[in-house]
């Protein structure tokens, strides 16, 4: 019994640690008045304003590495620390996102699904090396972007991503994100299974025994003010 509540202690010390860094989560960056600002879009002003906001109030950024090793050593989280990422490979991640991120000396981590490779309005081979060697996280999405059950050919989503993704970049690539932030024990299984060393998803608390598959990310609403992204911040490791 007494270690059965020493291992409880240390999962749940896990999950409270998960949920206290912010992990915010973007899709598409657009032009001003061509979206609505919603839990998808947000024009690159607004993208600004809130980078803006993080930066005045002290906030920084730190990449999966060292997330991942303060969770396994048990640690607390650096004071205002946040992660930033973008999912779906969108060409505006390198020509809008990661040049404002330098501008307010943040890294972010960019979750690529390849079957976008190459094509227009999604990043270039050039573009993720270029984001890679300007020290951003590139990290994989799977190739098509699939439903839970659309996982057929788990080489093609899983491992083949991963090493077209280390041969442009030169550079490991052990991060992933569920698409939909959808996962089941059967996908859990084979993201470990494929060499990746950690998974995230959206908006739930990390599954118990398993808190590195199941890393918490908050979808960012691009109608949030600064003000209010803030506030979503510190409710985050209470929700």
């Amino acid at each position: 019994m007494k270690r059965f509540l020493v291992i409880w202690g240390c999962c749940l010390s896990l999950m409270a640690s998960a949920q206290q860094l912010p992990v915010l989560c973007y899709h598409n960056i657009t032009e001003p008045g061509t979206h609505k600002n919603d839990g998808l879009h947000i024009d690159r002003h607004q993208f600004e304003r809130q980078l803006k906001t993080l930066s005045d109030s002290g906030y920084h950024t730190i990449l999966p590495d060292e997330m991942v090793a303060l969770l396994q050593q048990r640690k607390p989280f650096p004071a205002h620390a946040c992660m930033i990422t973008f999912d779906d490979s969108h060409a505006e991640h390198y020509t809008v996102a990661a040049p404002l991120l330098e501008r307010y000396h943040f890294k972010g981590v960019f979750f690529v699904m390849t079957v976008t490779l190459n094509k227009p309005h999604y990043l270039s081979s050039a573009q993720i090396k270029a984001l890679a060697d300007q020290g951003h996280v590139v990290a994989s999405h799977t190739w098509d972007h699939p439903f839970p059950e659309g996982y057929k050919d788990w080489h093609q989503e899983l491992v083949t991503p991963r090493q077209q993704l280390e041969k442009i970049t030169g550079r490991p690539v052990v991060y992933f994100a569920y698409p939909f932030g959808a996962y089941n024990d059967s996908i859990i299984t084979h993201v470990q299974q494929a060499g990746y060393k950690a998974a995230f998803q959206l908006n739930h608390l990390p599954a118990p025994g398993k808190v590195l598959f199941t890393l918490r990310r908050l979808i960012v609403n691009g109608g949030w003010s600064g003000a209010q992204l803030l506030h979503e911040m510190t409710l985050y490791g209470t929700q």
